[in-house]
């Protein structure tokens, strides 16, 4: 695989995804971040007679890769698979890497699929590939809501259709009542409704009245144009003859960081993003939630029923495999 070169004046997600594509490729799993200095002078297309300002803008490269990587360290803890050495300018790959670890560099990789400005040379990708973000997504429906949650995306891994899954999800849901048939006019073939994930939390009696969530999961740079928002309206409308009395959260997963443009924060990038598409599952949450999701279908005493936890060794072989594949690994 080879590598871009460092991605200076870009998005500061770039710059960082850059420096961990480095310490992956590296023979210690190790990159010294002060080397972006360097990068940054020798990017110029011209010497700059000014060299404070120029020692300046070298700073700036620094210090924004800097920020991003230990932000993405104070954000998703244990489930960001890096470190700083001690003295902070080191990024390091952790030796013992946790399932949210894996989520995380699975989002990493996927995240530069038919993309250029980190890695060149672009490893093919299938279907199978893509539905494996639908197994992090699942998980962390679990985690977010410590509930329940059904990979509900076709295709199913039981190979279930559209009416038979929808019948069995809402008798473990128990809101709301399915349609015994396909209505008159409705899609004769359905697959799921435009619905991926769907989550919801238990009560004592399994009545109505629930945290429940319905998730939208994708792979693609065209994840903007994939809102479900208006999708649950006719969701409930068409396939229900008693519409569930829990209000549904809407919930989009996707693999990506969220560009930001200065003088915008990302704070406020994950605002505007919530209003169109609803809960945001992006690189730095999805990974997070995954982790505390696979602990809770880890547990077999908490009553909770997550689906396709025992795929998980999936992720964990398509991380492997890129890594030593791909990225030429050790």
């Amino acid at each position: 695989m080879i590598l871009a070169k460092a991605p200076i004046g870009d998005q500061a997600w770039l710059l960082a995804d850059w420096v961990e594509f480095q310490v992956l490729t590296s023979e210690f799993d190790a990159y010294r971040v002060n080397e972006l200095m360097r990068l940054s002078d020798e990017d110029q297309d011209s010497e700059n007679p000014n060299i404070a300002e120029q020692d300046a803008i070298n700073e700036e490269v620094l210090q924004t890769a800097l920020n991003e990587l230990q932000f993405r360290i104070d954000t998703l803890g244990l489930s960001y698979p890096f470190h700083f050495e001690a003295d902070s300018s080191e990024l390091v790959l952790n030796e013992a890497i946790t399932s949210g670890g894996y989520v995380y560099l699975y989002c990493l990789f996927f995240s530069h699929v038919k993309r250029e400005e980190v890695i060149l040379s672009n490893p093919p990708h299938s279907n199978t590939d893509r539905d494996l973000l639908q197994i992090c997504s699942t998980l962390a429906a679990a985690g977010s809501l410590q509930a329940n949650a059904v990979s509900f995306g076709f295709p199913r891994p039981d190979n279930s259709n559209f009416m038979n899954a929808l019948k069995t999800t809402w008798r473990k849901l128990g809101d709301g009542e399915v349609v015994d048939t396909i209505p008159s006019g409705a899609p004769t073939s359905e697959k799921d409704a435009r619905i991926d994930v769907i989550a919801w939390n238990s009560t004592p009696d399994n009545g109505a009245g629930k945290h429940y969530l319905l998730g939208q999961v994708a792979t693609g740079k065209n994840w903007q144009n994939k809102s479900i928002l208006g999708e649950i309206k006719p969701f409930h409308d068409i396939w229900f003859t008693r519409t569930p009395a829990s209000t549904a959260t809407p919930a989009m997963f996707i693999p990506f960081c969220l560009d930001v443009t200065p003088p915008a924060t990302l704070k406020e990038a994950v605002y505007y993003a919530t209003l169109k598409f609803g809960l945001m599952f992006y690189r730095y949450r999805l990974p997070y939630f995954a982790n505390i999701g696979y602990e809770l279908a880890k547990d077999n005493n908490n009553g909770l029923y997550i689906d396709r936890y025992n795929e998980f060794h999936k992720v964990v072989q398509y991380v492997e495999d890129f890594r030593s594949k791909v990225l030429s690994y050790k």
